[in-house]
């Protein structure tokens, strides 16, 4: 027998009469309207959505069945073999797999069909058709599934970030190079929010080494008057760059609001030391992470049937942890490329653009004033005076030196001394936060700022650990 291929099929043409149905209340469906066929023809036409010809289409396909389906119909077809003329693409020709009764083979479809079929193919392109087995199309569709895939990615890729795969699985086979590691594909098993938290923290550069995610739960640390502080769901993700800690501040409810997440960083560089201990019936992930007067700490709590996963994860930490000298712990970073120049500030209650222009006219001579020999300003981002009345219009600069709030510079804080990094935008709160270490003791800084403002403020944070980096402590 002919050797079988089930091919996933969409409907573009029928070739009879259909109907179009809507849903109804308690499963019905109600007919809308019967739908003459655009041309009558002995088969309906598919298409094979992810196997493309020379030309950057899906191959066509003949579907001859007792009946026609609507356009945009899915449906699973066994691949009978195909008409080709000349050295053009082949048309497939399959029946319809759910049809007990339909042929398993082209010689067992009737003749008189088999006429219909080759006639139409006649009219539509005029010329000579010869018949190919099933062995004659695999050739075809390996390469057309081969030339989707690669046509399909690259555009993808143009504004996809490295570390987002394009499938929720590894393909390909034993002789395919693996574009992503088997963290970034358990990032389709993510909730689909956590799917959005995930994709907002991450870099465009970033690539995903290891994932690890923790329910909601009640902590073994942290107390109030009455009972455990509940720690919200959360997933621990170590990249190429970072360990970040990225935990939801409030989980959806009834009308599925997405309050958004808080992420606590660390950069790979900085890292000093990880161990996993038991606390209570729980275990606790203790990261310490450098500055230039001091260390500071993270603790990430976790159930104990994560002990596996946590494990791996310190497997991969190990040799991170940096016991060499520190100019040999910067060869994993490389400094940020300059910006050409500075975004415009922007009010975010304010819709002039002279507005815009005039914040920004005010505050560039109060920038480059505060400026130390060969620093350079990587992003900035204006807090409004409305957003802080008493303090007045503040403006947050990220350099490849320091941190600091024009005009009164009553911020002003050296990456070198930063040790962790803490950023949070949401409907509920919006801050940037981090951690400086002086003479051993941490101490954090906090700046919150109007939710909308959130892509300034970002790039603000995003800038920071960065530069912060490549510093030597």
């Amino acid at each position: 027998m002919t050797k079988e291929h089930l091919l996933e099929l969409r409907i573009i043409q029928p070739g009879g009469i259909t109907g179009r149905y809507l849903p109804e209340e308690g499963a019905a469906w109600r007919l809308e309207e019967i739908v003459p066929p655009v041309e009558a023809l002995p088969f309906d036409v598919a298409v094979l959505p992810e196997v493309w010809t020379p030309y950057d289409e899906p191959f066509r396909v003949v579907v001859l069945g007792s009946i026609s389906h609507p356009t945009d119909t899915l449906l699973e077809g066994r691949l009978l073999g195909a008409f080709q003329r000349g050295e053009e693409p082949p048309f497939l020709v399959a029946v319809v797999e759910a049809e007990p009764e339909a042929p398993r083979e082209w010689k067992a479809v009737p003749a008189q069909q088999q006429e219909a079929v080759l006639e139409a193919l006649r009219r539509a392109r005029p010329g000579e058709w010869r018949w190919l087995e099933v062995e004659e199309v695999e050739p075809h569709l390996h390469e057309g599934a081969r030339r989707y895939r690669e046509n399909h990615d690259t555009a993808r890729r143009r504004h996809a970030p490295a570390w987002q795969a394009l499938r929720s699985a590894a393909q390909g086979g034993y002789a395919d190079a693996e574009q992503y590691t088997a963290a970034e594909y358990t990032f389709f098993e993510l909730p689909y929010r956590f799917q959005d938290y995930v994709g907002d923290a991450l870099a465009p550069d970033e690539r995903i080494l290891y994932a690890a995610r923790r329910p909601a739960m009640a902590s073994q640390r942290q107390r109030s008057w009455l009972r455990r502080e509940r720690l919200q769901e959360g997933v621990l993700l170590l990249t190429t760059h970072r360990l970040i800690h990225l935990a939801e501040l409030i989980p959806p409810d009834a009308a599925n609001i997405r309050y958004g997440f808080r992420e606590v960083v660390g950069v790979l560089e900085r890292l000093r030391a990880a161990d996993l201990r038991p606390l209570g019936n729980h275990l606790a992930l203790t990261t310490r992470w450098a500055a230039a007067k001091g260390e500071a700490e993270i603790v990430w709590e976790s159930p104990a049937y994560t002990r596996t996963a946590l494990q791996d994860l310190l497997a991969l930490l190990a040799p991170v942890v940096s016991t060499a000298s520190p100019a040999r712990a910067l060869q994993r970073a490389t400094p940020p490329p300059l910006p050409e120049t500075l975004k415009p500030l922007v009010d975010t209650a304010s819709n002039d653009p002279d507005e815009s222009r005039r914040l920004t006219e005010h505050f560039r001579p109060l920038l480059e004033d505060a400026l130390e020999d060969g620093e350079h300003p990587y992003a900035w981002a204006a807090l409004p005076a409305w957003f802080q009345p008493k303090a007045g219009t503040q403006v947050l600069v990220a350099t490849d030196r320091r941190l600091f709030l024009l005009p009164d510079l009553s911020l002003d804080v050296a990456l070198r001394d930063v040790a962790l990094w803490e950023y949070t935008s949401s409907i509920v709160d919006s801050y940037l936060a981090f951690t400086e270490v002086r003479a051993g003791k941490a101490y954090q800084h906090v700046v919150r700022f109007p939710y909308p403002a959130k892509p300034a403020f970002r790039a603000c944070f995003e800038s920071g650990w960065r530069c912060a980096a490549v510093l030597p402590v």
